[in-house]
């Protein structure tokens, strides 16, 4: 403890030199820098060979442009003279890093975003330099592993939809420790349970919870199935708005069938799901009824591994106003330009709640996406996508109509 506590002084010294505290010559005594000195000495000695595992490097550059169109009650909400004046496109520059090690029963993995606005620097243009993200920092260790089945502890950061599986929802960061269970069982195919606690808001001492079952490639026919449950709605609150917004306990089912069908030999997916939230109550942004079921269907086809392959996915999301929370849709949602949300807005600095005309959020729509993905070379891929969605319930809040295109150029190297 003392060395980590006189390497930690090291570090951070540098850092908040700018209010005057000591450099660590000062503070500390001759034979505790001498020591200090000696230890990161010994550190760069360690080499990855020495630690037994095994340490990657990745990344990818990406430049990407998108389109948007949203009309909000017939009033045009994107672009110039628009009720919003949101742009109405956008380009991005954007890097992410990859680090992975890999030991014999441990690992890590760290995944670094650098996701800025093109243009140049300043009041006079949109570009922004100083966006970074960790998007993944978790390290994991292998509790038990037998012949047929493994026990692995994960702690630590990544998106819910990293480990647990929705094409609308899952969107949120989980920071927090994931328990899983994976079991290969004798040709009745290969089980697994996933679940965990996470943080939500600490200063509200709020915490929410996820698990997932599923069986995939029953009895070798490329089926599968998988039911999920995720908790937000876990403590009270004195906010009747912040109450509402965490008023979520979601199950989804979903199903699928794989297949490769021959002489063409292109992998093929077929998937639905089913979801409801079984913590809504009728309110007044909803006429008192209940709004709480949604559901998916799609299908995919095609993999890009190398140089020529392609895939493409289309599916078409119906999702209900209290189906799944807001912050949390991964669909295409709603565009928002307004950045109104279901149970709560923001007029004059203060937060007032909404009301059966204005409650807008990013649920309450139909619509349907597309995605395609094709390799150039090993390196270079080009992903399209366009995505467009209307108001399910006309009678709950605005009318929205939204539409997106987006298209990227991915150099992973």
């Amino acid at each position: 403890m003392r060395r980590f506590f006189l390497l930690f002084f090291a570090i951070i010294s540098p850092l908040v030199a700018q209010e005057e505290v000591a450099a660590p010559s000062q503070v500390l005594s001759e034979e505790d820098y001498e020591m200090l000195q000696q230890w990161l000495e010994d550190q760069r000695k360690i080499t990855i060979k020495d630690l037994g595992g095994r340490l990657s490097f990745a990344g990818e550059v990406r430049v990407e442009a998108q389109a948007f169109g949203e009309v909000r009650n017939g009033t045009k909400q994107r672009g110039f003279n628009s009720a919003t004046n949101s742009p109405s496109r956008a380009y991005d520059v954007e890097v992410n890093l990859f680090i992975d090690y890999r030991a014999d029963r441990t690992w890590a993995s760290i995944k670094l975003e650098f996701d800025n606005n093109a243009g140049i620097a300043g009041s006079d243009g949109s570009g922004t330099f100083n966006r970074i993200t960790t998007e993944r920092a978790f390290f994991g260790c292998r509790v038990i592993e037998e012949d047929t089945y493994t026990i692995d502890l994960v702690f630590g950061r990544r998106r819910l939809s990293y480990t647990f599986d929705s094409r609308v929802m899952f969107n949120s960061f989980m920071d927090g420790i994931v328990f899983k269970y994976d079991h290969a069982l004798d040709r009745l195919g290969d089980l697994f349970f996933h679940a965990g606690p996470f943080i939500v808001n600490e200063r509200f001492d709020h915490y929410a919870w996820i698990w997932e079952l599923g069986l995939l490639n029953v009895y070798n026919t490329g089926l599968y199935g998988k039911y999920s449950l995720i908790d937000w709605n876990t403590r009270e609150f004195s906010s009747d708005i912040r109450q509402d917004r965490f008023r979520f306990l979601v199950s989804q089912l979903s199903g699928g069938y794989t297949f490769r069908p021959q002489p063409w030999d292109k992998r093929i997916n077929v998937y639905w799901a089913w979801l409801i939230n079984h913590a809504a109550k009728g309110v007044p942004q909803t006429h008192g009824r209940l709004e709480n079921k949604g559901w998916y269907t799609g299908f995919s086809v095609g993999e890009a591994r190398k140089k020529g392959d392609w895939s493409f996915d289309i599916n078409y999301q119906w999702i209900r106003a209290q189906a799944i929370p807001s912050f949390d849709v991964s669909g295409i949602g709603r565009g928002n330009a307004q950045n109104i949300g279901f149970y709560g807005l923001i007029e004059n600095g203060e937060l007032k709640s909404t009301d059966k005309d204005n409650a807008t959020g990013e649920t309450n729509y139909r619509g349907w996406t597309m995605q395609l993905l094709y390799l150039w070379t090993n390196n270079l891929t080009m992903f399209q996508s366009w995505s467009q969605s209307v108001t399910l319930d006309n009678s709950i809040g605005p009318n929205l109509r939204f539409k997106m295109y987006e298209v990227e150029l991915i150099y992973a190297f």
